[in-house]
């Protein structure tokens, strides 16, 4: 199996934990107390758990298994940063 499937797959999961991170740490430093929800707290560390068991499952010789779990979450970010990026190309006139 190819390995740069995988290595897309856990860059844009990374991309989008380091995102949920950053938005964490910058509510929590300004004094905001909107990262005081439990759910938040709860979906980063199943999102990191599942980085983290496909990087298992890649070293245990799995790699499709691997692949799949990264791809489930990935596919609807990678779709979300493509639109987001349309947005910011194209300009749209939102009137």
């Amino acid at each position: 199996m190819k390995t740069w499937i995988f290595w897309i797959g856990a860059g844009i999961n990374i991309i989008g934990l380091g995102i949920i991170i950053y938005m964490m740490l910058d509510d929590s430093l300004k004094g905001r107390h909107a990262t005081n929800n439990p759910t938040v707290f709860g979906l980063t560390f199943a999102a990191t758990a599942l980085v983290v068991g496909a990087f298992l499952l890649k070293n245990a010789g799995k790699t499709w298994p691997a692949n799949v779990l990264l791809w489930i979450p990935a596919t609807p970010l990678a779709l979300y940063g493509l639109f987001v990026l349309m947005f910011i190309i194209l300009k749209p006139d939102m009137k």
